[in-house]
């Protein structure tokens, strides 16, 4: 067999995904295939490249993830991925989009097509999440159709909206069926689901969930079918819960998600790659956890020639010294080697959505006998224990709020349309507020904070710098981070932005006596989709019986 290629990968030990082992062996690429895996007498090649007997293994794949919890724009996020190892991931921009609709869709398309980095745009199924919210945008089918002709589409993204599919929404039903015409997946979303409403999802050909938090959850969703993307952000580490789920005969149905991930959290400790190391180090063998972030991956989208180092697979690669640590040496997407590309600066996103107002009187919670409905925060997980409590309450019958109960509200930001207020107990808050536009997925204004005055110096703060993440200490000193992308994302550096996330955690350690990210809990306790008590703008929700509730308990 004669090959004439570009690249010739000598003297390494490649992972061999269908049979789950190394093998020494040599690589050949031509344009952005692999043409050929093995050794060959007659190949010729324009350059080669001396592994030196490292591991050569495919690109990592994100199974499912949102640029905008990391704040990073998505060129930036692209380049600290193929830092990691990453070189693909499938992102659902609904964040974006619950801010500014279709025109937010297409900016993350044109954005995604200025990498070399692969980015699979998975389309918003909830915006907003479900028929009560109230965002800056709405998005029905015939808003997303179009974008099934855009190449770097993958699919319909996470269902949140179980309510639709279980009661056959129209509009919900034809986002289904027009991913399903286009040949693409459609993601599900399962927090809290039992096995009979899984199968609801199954029925209308959704057949991957990210919320299973433990082995059971994840074990029955696998015996539905369901393809699992195994959870490790910086907030929800359900991988060593689910671990304990995979055996021989199902592994293939397990892939790996970061989902919602901080810069900080991705700058120093890694994405995917991240997920592979604790898989790793609980005990699975190397070749498994690196197949499942590979070939299960791409499976589980039904990508073809993807996450596979043979004959006619695309040629994204890392070459590795140690599989411990997975530290590239070098990475390739599409044939190239990344080090030969510039970093791409990110282009702004015009909005300026922050038609917001919030005062002492905003914010009065008085209370009928003390007894009342908290928001109980669970530590490093995005749903919520709800909890009938005693709180403090003054004279007026005013709640009060103390280093364990603080107060939290969530304003509309789009229209000044009012904000809720509510009761958080587990933040931690001694003094000061602590808020963020980046609250999923209506992504309105939410603060906790220990006194009515701090709370509103943060939203004043919030409007002034359109949008982002402040800390008001006990001072009322604030420290901000800007997110001038729709008040969810900076054109800054990673660097610039990991060194302003720090100095709000450093500001937040002096509130707050937690280890949990202060930041990434807050954005999900305005997430009604996810148990079990949280709050929007328009006051307490109870996922359980799917229902507004006063504050005010028997």
């Amino acid at each position: 067999m004669t090959v004439t290629a570009d690249w010739h990968i000598t003297n390494a030990k490649v992972l061999d995904v269908f049979n789950q082992k190394f093998v020494e062996t040599d690589l050949w690429v031509t344009g952005d295939k692999i043409v050929f895996l093995g050794t060959l007498t007659d190949g010729v090649a324009s350059q080669t490249y001396d592994s030196q007997g490292q591991y050569v293994i495919p690109g990592l794949i994100d199974a499912h993830m949102h640029v905008e919890s990391t704040t990073l724009a998505p060129t930036t996020l692209a380049s600290v991925f193929m830092d990691h190892g990453v070189t693909r991931a499938f992102i659902d921009p609904h964040e974006i989009a619950s801010v500014a609709g279709a025109p937010a869709i297409q900016y993350m398309l044109d954005e995604a097509g200025r990498t070399p980095f692969h980015y699979h745009v998975m389309l918003p199924s909830s915006v907003p999440a479900t028929n009560f919210e109230r965002t800056g945008a709405a998005l029905h089918a015939a808003d997303l159709k179009p974008f099934y002709e855009h190449p770097d589409v993958g699919g319909l993204a996470e269902v949140m909206d179980y309510p639709a599919v279980a009661n056959a929404d129209p509009d919900m039903m034809q986002k289904i069926a027009d991913a399903l015409a286009a040949h693409k997946t459609v993601d599900g979303h399962g927090a809290g689901l039992t096995p009979e409403q899984i199968a609801d999802y199954r029925n209308v050909g959704i057949d991957t969930d990210h919320e299973a938090v433990n082995a059971q959850e994840a074990a029955e969703r696998a015996a539905l079918g369901m393809h699992i993307l195994i959870r490790e952000g910086t907030v929800e580490q359900d991988e060593l819960a689910i671990l304990p789920a995979i055996n021989a005969q199902n592994q293939r149905q397990f892939s790996f998600a970061t989902d919602d991930k901080t810069a900080v959290d991705i700058a120093e400790n890694g994405g995917v790659d991240h997920s592979v190391r604790v898989a790793m180090n609980a005990g699975m063998a190397p070749e498994l956890a690196l197949t499942m972030a590979t070939l299960n991956a791409a499976e589980a989208h039904h990508l073809a020639n993807v996450g596979a180092l043979t004959a006619g697979y695309v040629a994204d690669l890392v070459v590795v010294g140690d599989l411990k640590t997975l530290k590239p040496t070098r990475t390739m997407v599409s044939g190239e080697w990344i080090d030969e590309h510039e970093p791409v600066q990110p282009r702004p996103f015009a909005t300026n959505l922050m038609n917001v107002s919030l005062t002492k009187a905003d914010l009065a919670l008085p209370l009928k006998t003390g007894r009342a409905h908290v928001i109980d925060v669970k530590p490093f997980h995005i749903d919520t224990e709800h909890s009938i409590v005693d709180v403090p309450m003054n004279e007026d019958h005013e709640f009060m709020p103390t280093a364990e109960f603080a107060k939290i509200t969530v304003a509309e930001r789009y229209h000044d349309l009012g904000n809720g207020v509510g009761i958080i107990r587990g933040l931690g808050i001694r003094e000061g507020a602590v808020g963020t536009t980046f609250s999923n997925d209506s992504h309105n204004v939410v603060i906790a904070g220990a006194s009515d005055e701090a709370i509103v110096q943060a939203a004043n703060a919030l409007r002034e710098i359109g949008g982002g993440m402040v800390v008001v200490d006990g001072q009322g000193d604030v420290t901000a981070l800007p997110l001038e992308i729709g008040g969810l994302m900076t054109t800054a550096s990673v660097e610039t932005t990991v060194a302003k996330t720090r100095e709000l955690h450093a500001k937040i350690s002096q509130l707050c006596n937690v280890d949990f990210d202060v930041f990434q809990t807050l954005s999900f306790m305005a997430l009604p989709v996810i148990p079990s008590l949280k709050i929007t703008d328009q006051g307490l929700f109870d996922f359980d019986t799917w229902s507004f509730i006063g504050i005010d308990a028997e």
